[in-house]
């Protein structure tokens, strides 16, 4: 401690000249960073009002006809749709998070963004870190839905960098649900509430949901099993043995491999509920009626154990 004092009284100079220096880097440091927050800010809101006031920064196709089916809407729905996109991705822009998460619809955020922080970490962040333009392009629509491509690309007006490739694309859909319109974004569409079934030899099999993205589909279905034994919904040892047809008889076979058995197993006076994948895209005109299921297996543990030969039976049900 002596030696230490004694270094002061004779560095005091010194000692309070760093002191200060330091000090004096701080205070600048925070007075730099200040005012490059108010620039940013002001950068931020001055890109906000131009794009509030003009339409620079959304380039729209021929929106109320879809670029697939050709179907048109109306240009009153076609405006009040793009307007609701427009609104979406202004929050975006604006860092208003939950107001952009509150458009989305109950099915979007269940399935996808089931709280405000995934939504910011997995959407938000992953397109918003910079200021979006956007091009949008009216691909599908159906009843009471509307399905738009959305291509978000840099602000060139701002950032004058006019060769930028910092581009993101996703499928956003507008939703009529009793006049309250919602959204759904990362290329789901909708769900289809259904709740139809059929019973076989005492297995009932029941569609509650269809679940639409626009690549796939996913059916959440329910096996009551009625036996006095285990049954197996499917044994996984054809790829074909369950599908999706629609009114053409196309087929839209499963992805079982991606559920484990485990859940494709029902025991005795026991109800199961499971999602499954099918390859079926999104495409209205091309109407899914029904689901067939055909290699339920009866006696499924004496098969497993190699005891007897599979009993199977088919079951249909009508979406």
């Amino acid at each position: 401690m002596y030696k230490l004092i004694r270094w002061y009284n004779q560095n005091r100079g010194i000692f309070w000249a760093v002191i200060g220096a330091i000090a004096l880097l701080i205070i600048i440091i925070q007075v730099l960073n200040g005012i490059a927050r108010e620039q940013n800010e002001q950068k931020r809101k001055e890109i906000a009002e131009r794009n509030s006031s003009t339409n620079e920064s959304t380039t729209i196709s021929e929106t109320d006809k879809s670029m697939v089916s050709k179907d048109k809407i109306s240009k009153e729905e076609d405006k009040r749709n793009t307007d609701i996109v427009k609104e979406f991705v202004g929050y975006c822009n604006n860092r208003e998070i939950e107001k952009a998460y509150n458009m989305l619809s109950d099915e979007c955020k269940s399935l996808l963004y089931p709280t405000l922080e995934t939504f910011q970490e997995n959407y938000y962040k992953r397109i918003f870190y910079m200021y979006r333009m956007y091009n949008l392009e009216n691909w599908y629509s159906n009843v009471n839905m509307v399905t738009y491509y959305i291509k978000y690309t840099e602000d060139v007006l701002a950032t004058g960098n006019t060769e930028s490739k910092d581009n993101k694309a996703d499928y956003i859909t507008v939703v009529n649900k009793d006049g309250k319109y919602c959204i759904n974004i990362s290329s789901f569409v909708g769900r289809e509430t259904l709740g139809r079934n059929k019973t076989e030899n005492g297995v009932t099999l029941t569609v509650n949901w269809v679940d639409s993205y626009i690549d796939f589909t996913i059916v959440n279905m329910s096996i009551t099993n009625s036996t006095d034994k285990v049954i197996c919904l499917d044994t996984k040892e054809d790829n074909e043995s369950m599908y999706l047809y629609d009114i053409n008889g196309v087929k839209y076979s499963s992805f079982l491999n991606e559920n484990a058995t485990e859940q494709l197993v029902i025991y005795r006076n026991i109800n199961n509920s499971i999602n499954v994948k099918f390859n079926k895209i999104y495409n209205p005109d091309r109407e899914v009626i029904g689901l067939i299921a055909s290699d339920i297996v009866l006696n499924y543990e004496d098969y497993k154990e190699n005891r007897a030969q599979k009993q199977t039976i088919r079951v249909d049900t009508r979406i």
